[in-house]
């Protein structure tokens, strides 16, 4: 049993409910910023129907910020409650951060975990180009302004998306034409036959072509429903 302690510390963290759209747990956003991510917020649930959620959380102990993102997701049920085949089926995304301890370096997190509806347009790889984006801002301890920044760089995936217009001010930043990702299983897969061919044979090998996402998402169910976030 004792060997089991820090395995069952690890699960039992507890998320508070969320008060909205911007969830300021760790108390380290100013009010304006709070009120501008709202409003853009609601302006994308009103013309995507997709959801954006924003959380800040003092302390996450030991687990990884994507566990606890996704964690959000699930038990607080972000994106509309559409039907399968709906493009607003799991249309969700959490934007987490974890501020830094004692403003010490190296400590911190941030995190951006998408539902399934979200995955298509805003991959991996988007979404480390707004980390990167944003990450100036909040090594300098700059949560609002870093998370302001990101949630209109994520808006501003959706409004692609969606092609719509958002009347929110957002800074645009300039994203790159979206790559098709190539399957790390064909990778492998042109290696192996490159060798065999430098070998004078070729042989038929079964492989698994697997594919990957953005962590895993969550099924949705209309978070916003039950207090009207926009």
């Amino acid at each position: 049993m004792l060997q089991l302690t820090p395995l069952l510390l690890l699960v039992q963290i507890q998320i508070p409910p969320p008060r909205g759209y911007v969830n300021d747990f760790a108390g380290v956003l100013d009010p304006a910023a709070v009120t501008g991510m709202e409003g853009l917020i609601a302006d994308v649930r009103e013309k995507t129907r997709g959801e954006i959620v924003v959380v800040t959380l003092a302390d996450i102990g030991d687990r990884a910020a994507s566990d606890v993102a996704l964690q959000i997701g699930r038990d607080w049920k972000v994106g509309p409650g559409a039907p399968a085949g709906d493009p607003a089926h799991n249309l969700g995304v959490i934007v987490l951060l974890v501020p830094r301890k004692d403003h010490r370096p190296g400590t911190g997190s941030f995190f951006i975990a998408t539902g399934k509806g979200a995955e298509g347009f805003l991959t991996d790889a988007a979404a480390g180009r707004i980390r990167d984006a944003v990450a100036p801002e909040l090594a300098r301890e700059d949560y609002s302004g870093g998370l302001v920044h990101a949630v209109g760089l994520v808006a501003a995936a959706f409004a692609r998306e969606f092609g719509v217009t958002l009347s929110g001010e957002t800074p645009p930043a300039q994203q790159p034409a979206r790559e098709l990702p190539i399957p790390v299983g064909w990778i492998i897969a042109a290696v192996i036959l490159l060798i065999l061919l430098s070998r004078g044979r070729i042989l038929l090998l079964p492989f698994y072509f697997g594919g990957f996402g953005s962590g895993g998402g969550w099924g949705g169910g209309g978070f916003g429903g039950g207090w009207g976030g926009g």
